[in-house]
């Protein structure tokens, strides 16, 4: 239930740090299993599971120049925002491979922007 929780409104970028606290809660949980058993191997490995899965988090975050606060409940602040919702505008045109090479080919300059999807959708 709480990985669904975690990773329901998650996407883009976020989601690799979604995956890095999604492990290190399976560690926290097998430390806690190794706790309840008597095991002193599982506390261990559970604990150092966890503890590098929490470190991983706060380096991608720091990365990112994200809280991990906003990376987790980011989207669920932005379900109740008001306001007007944004207008498309434009004109839509379709082409075909054919078109897109002639471009390419009739092009002075061609720039290749990666990942550039998802800054326009604004992942």
């Amino acid at each position: 239930m709480m990985g669904w929780n975690i990773t329901n409104n998650i996407g883009g970028a976020d989601m690799p740090v979604a995956i890095t606290v999604l492990n290190s809660y399976s560690g926290w949980a097998l430390c806690a299993e190794g706790f309840m058993l008597h095991n002193p191997l599982l506390t261990i490995v559970g604990s150092l599971i966890g503890s590098s899965g929490a470190i991983l988090t706060y380096i991608m975050c720091v990365a990112m120049n994200r809280s991990l606060a906003n990376v987790i409940f980011g989207s669920y602040a932005d379900l109740g925002a008001g306001g007007p919702k944004m207008e498309v505008t434009g004109e839509h045109v379709e082409t075909n491979v054919d078109s897109v090479v002639e471009l390419i080919v009739n092009a002075k300059d061609i720039i290749i922007v990666p990942g550039y999807g998802l800054a326009v959708a604004q992942a």
